[in-house]
């Protein structure tokens, strides 16, 4: 897993992560964070990492970045506020998730990189590159610019 609850709770408040993931609140019983709810969304955000990390890293990863923590964190909650009715996720959240997207398609594109302390490089590719190229017109053996 990319993150955890309890990273969830370093960056949202209870108080809001509460409301997030109950949608029936009475004031009987004491309000607590539904935590299947938080697991099913850090599901889908360690599922989409994977896909985009896939083929280029060695998946599991043996240590997590911080930096892929934050993206999961952003995606978590990006994912808990669409559980809201139509309008209910905020500009600053639908920004932070755009970002985190943009962060992942640039991981997945090489443009950027992990910088795995265990590894020190990417996963290569599998097969073999093969190039050809024309016989020199000017220059070479037998070329045009010997026969001057």
């Amino acid at each position: 897993m990319y993150c955890t609850l309890a990273d969830l709770l370093e960056q949202i408040p209870e108080r809001t992560l509460v409301q997030l993931t109950n949608e029936e609140l009475d004031f009987d019983s004491p309000a607590t964070v539904k935590t299947g709810v938080v697991d099913s969304c850090i599901r889908y955000a360690d599922e989409l990492i994977d896909a985009h990390l896939r083929g280029r890293y060695t998946l599991p990863l043996a240590e997590v970045p911080t930096v892929l923590r934050d993206i999961a964190i952003t995606m978590v909650r990006y994912r808990l506020y669409t559980r809201r009715p139509e309008g209910a996720v905020p500009d600053t959240v639908k920004d932070d998730h755009k970002e985190a997207r943009r962060q992942l398609e640039s991981l997945r594109d090489n443009k950027l990189t992990l910088g795995l302390q265990s590894t020190q490089k990417d996963v290569p590719e599998s097969g073999e590159i093969r190039a050809r190229a024309r016989r020199p017109t000017f220059g070479g053996r037998d070329g045009l610019l010997e026969k001057y």
